[in-house]
C-alpha cells in the first residue's frame, strides 16, 4: 500500500494585504501550479475568494477547489508548456457551470461529474461562487483500463448523480472528504479508483463496462445499496441482486474473491450502525438498538458484535464511555 503525502492547501482573498488583481494573478498562477497551465478570467463585478486543497492518492492527484465565478480556460499555449498528459474528472459540489470541450458543452450541477481531456483546448464557464472534487488522472495509466483510443473519451458529457456513473462520482467526493480527515484511510480506499473511473468512463461514452472495471463499478453499486438499506431486518439476497441488476451467483463471487462473503460484509454493516447507536444514547435499550440496526433478534445482535468487536454490546459501552471520560479529562488538564 503507497502512504499517503501531506495535503497541500491555498486560500486567497481580496482584502488589505492583496488587492483583486494581485490576488486573482496568484490564483491563476496557482490553479496552474496545481493542475495543468490555464488562463482564468475573473467574472466582473464581483469580490474574489479562491481556496485548493490537494493531495495524492494510488494512481491519481485528488483535490478539492472553490471560487468565485470565472472562466478557466485550457489553451493551445498552456498544452506546449505542460508535461504529461491527463485526464481530468470534475464532480460539482457547489453552484453551476459549463465544460467545453470536442465541441460539445456539459451542463454540470451540485452532484454531476464530467471528464475533460488536457490534450486539447477546453474551457470552463462558472457562475457565481463554485466547488469542485477534481481528480487527475495520467491518460497513460487510465489506458491499460479503458480499450479506446483517446478521441473517443466521452469527454464534456454529463455524467448526472442519479445514473450509474454517478455512484462513482458520489465515491470521489466522499474519498475527498476522507482524505482531509483521515488520510491513511482514504489511500486504502482509493485502491481501486482507477478502475472504477474506467467503469464510468466506459459507460458515459454508451458501452458497457467488462472485467476488472466492471467488477469494481459493481461491486461499489452493491455496497451502496447495502449501506442504504442494511437495517433493514428484511434484506435479502434476491433483493440486493435485483436493485444492483447482478445475478446471485455474480453477487457472490464479487465478494467472495475480495475475502470477505456477503453475510459477513451485511453484518458488519448493520454492527457498525449499532456502535453509532450505542455510544449517541447511552439510554437506549439492546432489544431497540438490535431492531434500528437491522438484526432479527437481540441473540443475532449479541452474537454478530461480539464476532465483529471482540466484546457484548454493554462492554463496548462501557469501554467507550471510559475513553470518552479520559479524553474530556486530559482535554481540561492540558
Amino acid at each position: 500500500m503507497e502512504s499517503s503525502e501531506p495535503l497541500v492547501e491555498l486560500r486567497l482573498n481580496d482584502g488589505p494585504e492583496l488587492r483583486a488583481g494581485e490576488a486573482f494573478a496568484q490564483w491563476e498562477a496557482s490553479l496552474s501550479e496545481s493542475y495543468v497551465p490555464l488562463a482564468v478570467d475573473p467574472e466582473r463585478d464581483q469580490a474574489f475568494h479562491g481556496w485548493i486543497v490537494r493531495g495524492s492518492m494510488p494512481g491519481f492527484e485528488l483535490s478539492t477547489v472553490g471560487a468565485s465565478g470565472q472562466r478557466i480556460r485550457r489553451t493551445k499555449s498552456g498544452i506546449a508548456h505542460t508535461d504529461g498528459e491527463f485526464l481530468f474528472v470534475s464532480i460539482i459540489t457547489a453552484g453551476f457551470g459549463r465544460m467545453h470541450q470536442d465541441g460539445r458543452i456539459a451542463v454540470v450541477r451540485p452532484g454531476d461529474m464530467v471528464f475533460y481531456d488536457t490534450t486539447r483546448p477546453y474551457h470552463w464557464d462558472l457562475d457565481g461562487s463554485w466547488s469542485q472534487v477534481v481528480a487527475r488522472v495520467p491518460l497513460a495509466l487510465l489506458g491499460e483500463h479503458v480499450p479506446t483510443d483517446r478521441s473517443a473519451l466521452p469527454t464534456a458529457v454529463t455524467v448526472q448523480a442519479d445514473s450509474p456513473g454517478g455512484v462513482v462520482a458520489g465515491f470521489f467526493r466522499d474519498l475527498a472528504r476522507i482524505q482531509e480527515n483521515a488520510p491513511e484511510q482514504a489511500t486504502v480506499l482509493a485502491a481501486n479508483g482507477v478502475k472504477l473511473l474506467a467503469s464510468a468512463i466506459t459507460l458515459a461514452g454508451g458501452s458497457v463496462p467488462s472485467g476488472a472495471s466492471a467488477q469494481a463499478l459493481s461491486r461499489k453499486q452493491v455496497l451502496s445499496f447495502m449501506r442504504a438499506r442494511c437495517t433493514d431486518a428484511g434484506l435479502t439476497v434476491d433483493e440486493i441482486a435485483r436493485a444492483c441488476l447482478v445475478s446471485r451467483r455474480s453477487l457472490y463471487r464479487l465478494f467472495d474473491e475480495t475475502g470477505d462473503g456477503l453475510s459477513t460484509v451485511l453484518r458488519r454493516m448493520r454492527v457498525e450502525c449499532a456502535q453509532v447507536l450505542l455510544i449517541r444514547d447511552a439510554s437506549r435499550s439492546t432489544a431497540s438498538i438490535a431492531q434500528a440496526s437491522g438484526f432479527a433478534s437481540e441473540r443475532h445482535f449479541f452474537r454478530a458484535f461480539r464476532v465483529e468487536t471482540g466484546m457484548t454490546p454493554g462492554e463496548y459501552r462501557l469501554v467507550t464511555a471510559a475513553d470518552s471520560a479520559r479524553g474530556e479529562a486530559g482535554r481540561h488538564t492540558a
